[in-house]
């Protein structure tokens, strides 16, 4: 019996530490999304309505694809927030587990903080926060919010995060008119996105569908394997498109790295809202 009950005691007391190191955790990332939000340029009030004549220097791919959006009569977004849900993996063979996240992104300065949370073989509870500011990124991963098993910085890393705020414009599509992003006509399905800021440039190509919608995006990134980073095939593959909040956006896909042993589709992704120009956190961790 006095082993039952210490063992009752030795769970509560582990229950109430993760529990505890959670909130410290998720009022840690509630604090870097409100300091993103917060140096986005301007009130939210103050977004310009994107205009006919602001899509004719864009190449006829990426034109029509705005236009499609139906961004053009709506304000620009400086800020966006957004709640997905999703299936993770961290490698081919490995099982997936169920996540959800939220994403906070300021447009300019270009920056984004994305947290998720998932179940280990759905009991052990995994957090982790992604961002990218002021040109540069970190991922931090961490067991019952007690135990980081990833953290990672550095040049690939920066790379890596600012090809992530390039290919998720797609949800805030006006942000393709941003003064540090380019376009190229490859062509009528095809552009090529070269994104400059902070001293490092990146590229993409942007691929859309027959209807002018974004159907999928290239790039080559860094990917960490082994301690090792090198550049690698990634993909983001759409499956289904809705309009959310009267902008037209993938809301399902995929991501995947296009290795030689064959592709490793580890991340599965829904999105459940997006909104732009609402520069507040949903729900913020109580003290």
């Amino acid at each position: 019996m006095r082993f039952v009950m210490a063992l009752l005691v030795a769970i509560g007391v582990a229950v109430a530490l993760v529990a505890a190191a959670t909130r410290r955790f998720h009022r840690r990332i509630d604090a870097e999304a409100r300091a993103l939000l917060e140096q986005s340029r301007g009130p939210a009030d103050a977004a310009r309505t994107v205009e006919p004549k602001d899509l004719e220097r864009l190449p006829a791919p990426v034109r029509r694809w705005l236009e499609v959006a139906g961004v053009v009569g709506q304000p620009r977004a400086r800020t966006v927030r957004l709640r997905q849900r999703g299936d993770i993996r961290t490698g081919p063979d490995k099982p997936w587990m169920p996540v959800a996240a939220e994403q906070y992104f300021s447009v300019d300065p270009p920056g984004f903080v994305w947290a998720v949370d998932g179940r280990m073989m759905h009991v052990v509870p995994i957090t982790g926060r992604d961002r990218y500011v002021d040109g540069h990124g970190q991922m931090l991963i961490k067991l019952a919010s007690l135990i980081s098993v990833a953290d990672a910085a550095g040049p690939e890393i920066d790379q890596g995060a600012m090809l992530r705020f390039l290919g998720e414009i797609i949800w805030f599509p006006s942000a393709a008119l941003s003064p540090y992003i380019t376009w190229d006509a490859i062509d009528d399905r095809n552009a090529r996105a070269t994104m400059r800021y902070a001293g490092l440039t990146v590229t993409a190509v942007f691929t859309f569908d027959d209807r002018g919608r974004f159907a999928g995006l290239t790039a080559d990134r860094y990917m960490t394997s082994g301690g090792k980073a090198q550049l690698e095939r990634w993909t983001i593959p759409i499956t289904e498109w809705r309009t959310v909040r009267g902008v037209g956006m993938p809301v399902r896909g995929g991501a995947v790295w296009k290795l030689s042993a064959g592709d490793f589709d580890y991340y599965r992704w829904e999105i459940l809202d997006v909104e732009a120009n609402q520069p507040a956190l949903f729900v913020e961790v109580p003290e």
